[in-house]
């Protein structure tokens, strides 16, 4: 299973996004499950109904909890922790809390970005 960022979603559901083409790809390639985090989640429905309008992220919801092949993560304390205390002790000040939490969680999954500062970091952190 892998996570998929918020910026990949939001590309995927809004079709006035730069990015969209290329997430409609990857989403047409994928062949496994995934797993959204809740502040993803947040995040991701937030934008869309901002960028959007609530009926697109009213879409990305209904889709997100009706698939099979997606798994609404709640949070932890221990991921709450954790991400605060990257956050707080990070030198990497274009991260967000949301992007440093799937930094702590890219030591356990996949984690598929369009964010290259997040990509950079993870690939940082993995070495």
């Amino acid at each position: 299973m892998l996570i998929i960022d918020s910026n990949v979603w939001v590309a995927l559901f809004n079709e006035n996004d730069s990015q969209h083409h290329k997430a409609k790809s990857f989403f047409d390639k994928l062949e496994m499950k995934v797993i959204i985090p809740e502040y993803v989640f947040i995040e991701v429905s937030t934008i869309l109904l901002i960028k959007a309008g609530k009926n697109i992220a009213k879409k990305f919801i209904e889709i997100a909890q009706d698939n099979s092949d997606v798994e609404i993560c709640l949070s932890s304390g221990e991921l709450f922790l954790n991400t605060l205390r990257i956050f707080k002790n990070s030198a990497k000040d274009k991260l967000s809390f949301v992007d440093i939490s799937l930094l702590f969680l890219s030591e356990s999954y996949k984690i598929i970005t369009f964010d290259k500062n997040l990509q950079k970091a993870i690939n940082i952190h993995k070495n």
